[in-house]
């Protein structure tokens, strides 16, 4: 419904009118706004809660031969690299037999965008997207009708992981505008949904945030997990009271350890993290336990490519979009895995942590890589701090940006210098704190927490 929505009204409304009735559009339930598909990845997520290992593989296996059978006959970047290799699709038996392609680089959808467009699928039946990556460059892409579904669909079993039954109060906060409306929130009767946008904040909408939240009781919380911690911070120096929910779900940004600690300690609720990106080549959910992050191997195929040290960055492959497909995409996120179960009893693959690069690793003079989920702790009772920002300059510069609640004290920001170098080990930095009003965001509307002008391959 969505897609032929979308292609129906940008023939006959101007464009304001026409990015309302979009918006518009994400506010109904998702059975009315993407239909069968919908009902379809649902219905197969449900099959597969009781499949083991073998059984999820085994689906693998038959989506993917679809896919390369499509992409050699219908793709002509695809068919282009078969060729230069040697390949046809019988050479596809298993996602291990993936590794005889090369990658997929952002570069090359940028570069190869129309080679790479399915020829069997119209217009009428692919969506636009974007991504906009830490640099704030866009990706342009399509999907077809039923890729964005299915990603719904898993955040849905998500929901029900955490024990949602259908009803339930939910609020979601991101920095995205809401447009319909210039409350900066939203109801949504049907679903009992109350939506946030957190793209501008000052000390009246927060106070209005926690209010609606008083009336609302929300079961869940949903949302970027900045804008969670704002509202946390706010809450307590504020001696706020709100109604416990029993889950709050991050995604969309890096879940950052002392974030999740101050989240936790004012929602008094655990806070589960969902992993996932734009282009849908690869989602991973943490269950109620919280012990290791689910690899959906519904959605896509998910390889671990060595990166350094005990890192390895995702490279994903979407079953489910025709139109456009990527098949072996470099994420440029980076994860640790193990080979432990979850307790759980799930039989998807676990990955233990995972950084997304939104946020750069450092490198220090010394050549050290500091994962950028250790530096969150230099801000650590900082209570004058609302917002931060960390950027390396250069091998030996950095920056720390701070957004006041009020203003910063000389003593807080000699504290952040001393603990900047002490987290990076490292006496041979310059570093110096800027006092800023905000930190800006980028297209996609993303804050990073750090940022680097250093290439870490040159270093590694």
């Amino acid at each position: 419904m969505r897609v032929t929505l979308k292609n129906l009204t940008s023939r006959v409304l101007p464009r304001q009118a026409l990015e309302w009735v979009r918006e518009a559009t994400n506010y109904l339930p998702n059975s009315w706004k993407y239909g069968k598909p919908y009902k379809e990845a649902l219905s197969l997520l449900s099959q597969s809660e009781t499949w083991d290992l073998n059984e999820l593989r085994a689906y693998q296996q038959r989506q993917l031969r679809l896919l390369i059978d499509h992409c050699y006959a219908n793709v002509p970047y695809y068919a282009e690299v078969f060729r230069a290799h040697g390949l046809s699709p019988k050479d596809f038996q298993t996602p291990e037999d993936l590794q005889k392609l090369p990658f997929l680089t952002k570069e090359i959808v940028r570069n190869r965008k129309m080679d790479l467009v399915a020829s069997n699928i119209s217009g009428l039946s692919r969506d636009e997207a974007h991504t906009s990556g830490s640099t704030g460059a866009a990706l342009n892409f399509f999907m077809d009708r039923t890729t964005r579904p299915f990603e719904r669909a898993i955040a849905r079993r998500h929901l029900e992981w955490l024990g949602y039954k259908q009803g339930e109060p939910i609020a979601f906060f991101s920095p995205i505008p809401i447009t319909v409306t210039r409350k900066g929130y939203v109801f949504l009767k049907p679903m009992n949904e109350l939506r946030f946008s957190f793209r501008v904040v000052n000390p009246e909408k927060l106070n209005r945030m926690v209010q609606l939240l008083q009336d609302f009781k929300p079961a869940f919380i949903s949302a970027w997990p900045s804008s969670l911690y704002i509202l946390a911070r706010w809450i307590e120096r504020q001696k706020k009271r709100i109604p416990l929910p029993r889950f709050l779900i991050a995604g969309s940004e890096n879940l950052y350890p002392d974030m999740k600690e101050g989240i936790e300690r004012v929602f008094r609720a655990p806070v589960i993290d969902h992993y996932g990106q734009e282009e849908s080549v690869a989602v991973a959910i943490q269950c109620s336990l919280g012990q290791g992050y689910h690899i959906q191997m519904e959605n896509s195929v998910v390889e671990l490519v060595p990166f350094g040290g005990d890192l390895w960055e995702i490279v994903g492959t979407c079953l489910h979009n025709l139109a456009m497909p990527f098949i072996r995409y470099k994420t440029g996120d980076l994860a640790r895995k193990t080979d432990d179960p979850c307790p759980c009893g799930r039989k998807h693959p676990i990955l233990s942590e995972i950084f997304g690069r939104e946020a750069d690793f450092l490198v220090t003079p010394e050549k050290n890589l500091v994962s950028p989920l250790f530096l969150s702790y230099i801000f650590h009772n900082s209570e004058e701090v609302r917002e931060s920002q960390i950027i390396q300059e250069n091998l030996n510069s950095f920056r720390i940006k701070v957004v006041p609640w009020e203003k910063i004290s000389p003593d807080t920001k000699e504290g952040l210098v001393h603990r900047l170098r002490a987290a990076l080990e490292s006496s041979n930095i310059r570093t110096v704190v800027e006092e800023v009003e905000e930190i800006p965001c980028t297209v996609g509307c993303k804050r990073p927490f750090v940022i680097s002008h250093v290439r870490l391959e040159n270093h590694l």
